[in-house]
């Protein structure tokens, strides 16, 4: 059987070396797009104030207030769910 995430990690550290030596042609946007990828993790609502750093309450605010997503609904799950890669994009827009 093929070992994909091998594959993978092999192209990840080619594409990570053309960056670190500024040869890569990797547009914004297709970087962009291998962090959602890599990065789209589902955090509880107790994880995401540990991410962020905050408390319950005020990240509740940060919610209320559209500074912070609100959280979805996954199937199977009674928990509401925040993106880790969303939170990190408010997360340096506030910083």
């Amino acid at each position: 059987m093929f070992d994909f995430k091998k594959l993978v990690a092999k192209y990840l550290r080619e594409a990570a070396a053309k960056i670190d030596s500024g040869d890569c042609e990797m547009s914004v946007d297709e970087a962009m797009d291998i962090v959602k990828v890599i990065a789209h993790h589902p955090l509880t609502k107790e994880e995401a104030c540990k991410f962020m750093n905050i408390g319950r309450s005020r990240f509740d605010e940060l919610v209320r207030e559209g500074v912070l997503p609100k959280g979805r609904k996954r199937v199977g799950l009674t928990q509401l769910s925040w993106w880790k890669d969303e939170l990190e994009m408010c997360k340096r827009r506030n910083d």
